[in-house]
């Protein structure tokens, strides 16, 4: 029998059990109080928690009548094409159970004649029904949606809120740690609460103990320390050294995207670069990860990094 998925049984089943974005959290519990729920757009970093926020807001609302007056869809699967959506709306909100609430995950993957399709249904129904959208992205979203939109901005979730949440499953599934450890899953999951359940299973399921050592072995990213070195090298501006040291990490099989992040991570999280360093080191950086996530994933960006650090 396969082991429960840690992602699906530490799910939140109210607001109050939402990590991070505390000041999100208390003003959608107003909402729910009040019971007016205008047409909304939840946006940020995938594993913030704007999914789990949308189904227990409605669940505030409706309690345990809300499985008949709302529907989940998905926008990256059939919503692709004009006629599943407006069947499959139509559909569900000329049902006779009173206000209806339907959730669109994955917004931002709907084409521009979708959405207009969508928009032109929001205003047909919008005295029995309200809807929830849920992208990474705005910039994916038509004007004319996000005008007719309450927009809540998720951000990514900071350590000391992870920390109280594993500290609950830590004492649930009696996991052996160490604080290091912990503190290596952090770094890792960049703020994503469903990759930090996911690593941690895996490292308590594959190797026990929860320590730094294992952790970087299970999720398999460049070491902070060799990232740490490769900085303080980059600070010194010995370039051959720099790219030495880079090309070694990548060919030991990391990959461009894991190396660019973490070296993100490390240049963000830690003092041991000037401050003013530090902010022109984050904006190149930032410039070179936006390439690599679109798909420019070679040795020559990363060099073209390290190269651009030495001469800063």
């Amino acid at each position: 029998m396969f082991t429960d998925l840690w992602v699906d049984k530490y799910k939140p089943k109210s607001l109050d059990e939402i990590t991070g974005n505390k000041e999100i959290i208390n003003r959608l519990k107003v909402i729910s109080k009040s019971r007016n729920l205008p047409n909304m757009i939840f946006s940020g970093m995938s594993g913030t928690g704007k999914t789990s926020s949308a189904l227990c807001l409605v669940k505030a609302i409706y309690g345990d009548d809300f499985m008949k007056r709302v529907i989940e869809l998905n926008a990256s699967d059939d919503l692709r094409k004009i006629d599943v959506v407006r069947d499959r709306i139509d559909n569900f909100v000329k049902k006779k159970c009173g206000d209806k609430i339907v959730i669109f995950d994955e917004a931002d993957s709907m084409t521009n004649q979708v959405q207009h399709t969508l928009r032109s249904i929001m205003d047909r129904y919008y005295k029995t029904t309200r809807f929830i959208l849920i992208c990474n992205s705005l910039s994916n979203i038509i004007e004319s949606i996000l005008s007719r939109c309450l927009i809540v901005k998720f951000s990514r979730l900071q350590n000391n809120d992870i920390k109280d949440r594993l500290n609950l499953i830590i004492d649930n599934e009696k996991i052996d740690y160490t604080d290091k450890g912990i503190d290596a899953i952090c770094l890792c999951s960049r703020g994503d609460m469903r990759m930090i359940l996911n690593n941690i299973q895996a490292v308590h399921i594959g190797l026990g103990k929860v320590t730094e050592e294992n952790v970087y072995k299970v999720i398999d990213v460049p070491h902070p320390k060799v990232i740490k070195d490769l900085i303080e090298v980059c600070l010194k501006g010995n370039i051959n050294l720099a790219i030495d040291m880079l090309t070694e990490m990548h060919n030991s099989g990391y990959t461009p995207i894991d190396i660019i992040e973490t070296i993100f991570n490390i240049c963000s999280t830690t003092d041991f670069i000037p401050e003013v360093k530090k902010i022109k080191y984050i904006k190149k950086i930032s410039s070179y990860h936006i390439r690599i996530a679109e798909g420019l994933t070679t040795l020559n960006q990363l060099t073209g990094i390290v190269a651009e650090l030495c001469s800063i």
